[in-house]
């Protein structure tokens, strides 16, 4: 099969993929619908892609008429991660670069969407969060012997605990969307006979020690600034301590990696850990001291 032939199948792939997303696919659709893009832009010249996007629009709306606003927004939503992923893979720049390149402009482009939404449309996110949470906690307290008011406490603490939790969720969203798209556009073009860098196993990964001063400095300034203050520091301190605890749980994740390649634990093992320290708010502590000291060498004697 030609490339001709290649590119027509990727496009009827993307197709396919906007086509699913107004149907309960959509979370699986929403981790495989960068693939398709990346692997036309790294085979195909800039005219004859964006002629291939043209034309998987243009169906697109033709089968969904006004139900195709949705996809195809999702669609350029991710067009411009998906791209600059391809242009990398052509520059054969690193796998840990684009890795990281794509998750922080998926991170600027949520952080940008939130912000548009919030500002055209006065959106109170923890407001908004609370009152969707609230009808569903009040057909429980309906058939159940609750309090009154224990609905609308328990959103309104719901509610504050997603926004809390925000800036976390976009990170494991922006992280998840990249790695899945990296892997299987990696295999795909692999298939197609074009070489794109790896990764290097997930037991390899280090962070820079230097994210640890960074780590203690933030929790300092959100201990010592007052909760009442609103000025820069203070948005500076709540929005690192949960990234970089965020990125030690990676680093826990890949120091677990570690300990089973060395223990010859099965491969499983590894990867159900990964949900526990998730779950479990202090187990980043664990990633935090794989890059602070030497704990490796403690477990390779």
């Amino acid at each position: 099969m030609n490339i001709g032939w290649k590119s027509v199948a990727w496009s009827a792939a993307a197709l396919v993929l906007l086509l699913s997303i107004p149907t309960n696919l959509i979370v699986v659709t929403m981790f495989l619908l960068m693939v398709p893009i990346v692997v036309l832009y790294t085979i195909l010249k800039p005219i004859p892609f964006l002629l291939h996007l043209v034309g998987v629009g243009l169906v697109t709306v033709l089968l969904l008429g006004t139900y195709a606003v949705i996809p195809l927004s999702l669609g350029f939503f991710f067009l411009i991660p998906s791209a600059v992923m391809g242009h990398m893979y052509k520059k054969h720049r690193p796998a840990r670069t684009v890795v990281t390149t794509i998750i922080l402009i998926l991170i600027a482009q949520l952080i940008i969407e939130l912000a548009i939404f919030s500002t055209q449309y006065d959106m109170d996110l923890a407001g908004q969060m609370s009152s969707l949470l609230e009808e569903t906690l009040a057909q429980v307290q309906s058939g159940a012997l609750l309090p009154s008011d224990w609905a609308a406490t328990t959103a309104d603490s719901l509610g504050d605990a997603i926004v809390t939790a925000l800036p976390s969720l976009l990170l494991l969203s922006s992280f998840l969307f990249a790695i899945i798209t990296h892997y299987l556009s990696r295999l795909s073009l692999r298939s197609m006979g074009i070489v794109v860098p790896a990764m290097s196993p997930m037991k390899n990964w280090m962070l820079p020690r230097s994210l640890v001063f960074y780590y203690f400095v933030a929790l300092i300034l959100s201990y010592a600034l007052s909760p009442d203050y609103e000025g820069f520091w203070n948005t500076v301190a709540a929005n690192a301590v949960p990234i970089l605890q965020f990125a030690f749980r990676i680093q826990a994740i890949a120091f677990f990696f570690y300990l089973a390649d060395m223990k010859k634990w099965p491969r499983i093992a590894p990867i159900a850990i990964a949900i526990p320290v998730f779950l479990i708010s202090p187990l980043y502590l664990i990633g935090l001291i794989d890059v602070a000291f030497p704990l490796r060498r403690y477990f390779s004697k």
